[in-house]
């Protein structure tokens, strides 16, 4: 019997037991897999996170594709985030029966307080937004940013290319939207920037294609590098405190006018193209700018800043004017005719860059420098004379001025800069100056010239110089030329004569390949090495090396229907490679056995005496 008690007591002890540990309350709000509840109300996620980082535990991976919106509460850290992104790139959605929808995400965090952690971002800090939180979500349509939000980091959604919508909370204390926070985000259309913004980062709506509208929030202090870059708005108002506008900010926009306040001050005076800009105008007090006719100047009217791209017909700049900043009147692409002043010293960097209407032209005396690029891409000019005090023409200044038909160059030029006429296929002409040393590396590539002298006291022509002349039949070389370099004229197809220099001692790599019509060639005495493939696919029947010749390249000949080679060098020079075996080879009668015994010579299957 008292066994039996003792049995009976214990078990009522168990008992008790047992529904106290039932009742313990448990020390996470996650569900339990094994009594688990759905979270999901159709297509809607909505969960309180008591603790960061247990988002994916609400929902089960078969669930995942059903969720088409989001609204969280509470806490969240990187780990959340990682699984929002997870949901974001899915490849596609369906509805509670598994048929396919439309496969999108609406995010809703304003009831949410971020908070450091997490593997994603273990580094993030609170109520941030952080470095490339959300980048690359494709599918995220739509999100609202939590109410105590202070900052957005670099690139946290760049690249969401079906984002439509960001919604900002009122009474925010965002200060930051970091650089490319928003770039390239095709589809964005609305977003309400907060009161108590002070900083745009630079690229930060970077190519938003869709973004016609945009009001900035008058504590706005600073606008960063290309920020609105190809965005299509055609009305902006900058705030009246702002001082720091970033170079080319609203490049490629629809602006029709830019009004600089007070305080503002561009990036390097650079503004970008603007093809739409009929006008500037400047707070009255500015310290930076004045403006004239909508023209945009510096404070003492010296320097030209900026013309707007819509400008129209002929434009004179004034008297007094020294300089024409680095971009000044690009993309102004209905300028028929500019007019330079005497007190002009200075032209910038791609002054008149793809001015592409802009017609003859006339530099004045007075003009000390000419940036590189200063009227590459003007293809409606046909003439220009440089009057400059230059002595280096620099890179590309006229690169791509297909329809330039001859240039009158300074007297005092000493060198042509790299491709500083490249692609000008009507270029014909060309006035040398009598101090011409340097022409560098394709300077006249693909010119139009019919034929070609260039002046005695040239020294150095860079490789590709002349190459691609389709047009050019003859040239003379001057003889203070000692070096053809590699691919000078190659594929100079019509050239039917070349003469070379006395004192030529080298000719380069591929120097004359693909000059389909070049019958013959005379080398000088004097010449010491020749380059592979010099003479490769030219219609050279014969070719004659002189006495002097040291070092020969592989396949000079090559393609090329040659009847005889005849080397008047005693010893074998250096040779790579022979290429055209059955060839005669013709050498001085007691080399003939020297020949013979050299390699590669020897692979020559004729080696006969010169007659």
């Amino acid at each position: 019997m008292v066994i039996v008690k003792r049995l009976s007591a214990l078990l009522l002890l168990w008992v008790m037991l047992g529904g106290i540990m039932n009742a313990a309350p448990r020390q996470s709000n996650a569900p339990d897999e094994e009594h688990r509840r759905s979270f999901l109300r159709g297509d809607v996620l909505e969960v309180n996170l008591r603790n960061a980082g247990t988002l994916k535990e609400y929902l089960a991976p078969d669930e995942e594709k059903r969720v088409r919106c989001i609204r969280l509460s509470g806490v969240m850290n990187g780990d959340d985030a990682k699984f929002i992104r997870r949901i974001c790139d899915r490849s596609s959605a369906c509805d509670e029966n598994g048929r396919s929808v439309d496969n999108y995400v609406d995010l809703e965090l304003e009831r949410v307080r971020i908070v450091g952690g997490g593997g994603f971002l273990s580094s993030s800090e609170h109520d941030a937004i952080s470095s490339s939180m959300f980048s690359g979500s494709s599918h995220l349509r739509y999100v609202s940013l939590p109410r105590d939000l202070r900052s957005i980091g670099d690139y946290a959604f760049r690249g969401c290319s079906n984002l439509e919508e960001v919604r900002f909370m009122p009474r925010c204390n965002v200060r930051r939207i970091g650089d490319e926070a928003f770039g390239s985000c095709y589809r964005l259309s609305r977003i309400n920037l907060p009161e108590g913004l002070e900083e745009i980062g630079s690229e930060c709506f970077y190519s938003c294609s869709n973004l016609r509208r945009i009001e900035l929030p008058s504590t706005l202090l600073s606008i960063g590098k290309e920020a609105f870059y190809n965005v299509p708005l055609s009305n902006v108002r900058l705030p009246a405190y702002l001082t720091s506008l970033g170079r080319n900010a609203f490049k490629g926009t629809n602006l029709t006018s830019l009004f600089i306040p007070l305080y503002c001050k561009v990036e390097d005076d650079e503004f970008g193209g603007m093809s739409k800009l009929r006008e500037f105008q400047v707070e009255r007090g500015n310290q930076y700018y004045t403006v004239e006719d909508g023209v945009l100047y510096d404070a003492t009217g010296e320097i030209l800043i900026c013309c707007p791209n819509a400008l129209k017909g002929s434009f004179s700049v004034p008297s007094g004017v020294t300089t024409l900043r680095s971009g000044s009147f690009a993309g102004c692409a209905s300028l028929t005719s500019i007019t330079l002043p005497e007190s002009l010293s200075a032209i910038g960097a791609y002054a008149f860059g793809d001015c592409r209407s802009l017609g003859n032209i006339m530099i004045p005396a007075s003009v000390q420098e000419i940036g590189a690029d200063a009227f590459s891409g003007c293809k409606a000019m046909t003439t220009a004379t440089i009057d400059a005090s230059i002595s280096v023409l620099s890179a590309r200044t006229f690169e791509n001025c297909s329809s330039l038909q001859s240039i009158v160059l300074p007297i005092g030029l000493v060198t042509i800069g790299e491709k500083a006429f490249n692609d000008c296929k009507a270029l014909q002409n060309v006035e040398w100056g009598n101090s011409l040393k340097t022409i560098k590396k394709e300077a006249f590539k693909k010119c139009g010239f019919v034929q070609m002298e260039l002046p005695d006291g040239v020294t150095t022509i860079g490789e590709n110089a002349f190459r691609d002349c389709k047009s050019m039949r003859t040239i003379v070389l001057p003889n203070s030329l000692a070096v053809v370099e590699k691919e000078l004229f190659r594929g100079c197809e019509n050239i039917t004569l070349v003469k070379l220099p006395s004192q030529l001692s080298a000719i380069g790599d591929n120097a004359f390949r693909d000059c389909k019509s070049l019958p013959g060639v005379e080398l000088p005495n004097g010449i010491r090495s020749i380059g592979d493939n010099a003479f490769r696919g030219t219609s050279l029947t014969q070719l004659t090396l002189p006495s002097s010749i040291q070092q020969i390249g592989e396949k000079i000949v090559e393609k090329c229907k040659m009847q005889a080679i005849t080397c008047h060098a005693v010893m074998p020079p250096a040779l790579k490679k022979v290429s055209e075996k059955k060839t005669p080879l013709y050498v001085p009668a007691g080399s003939i056995e020297s020949y013979k015994n050299a390699k590669p010579w020897k692979d020559f299957k004729n080696i006969l005496p010169i007659e």
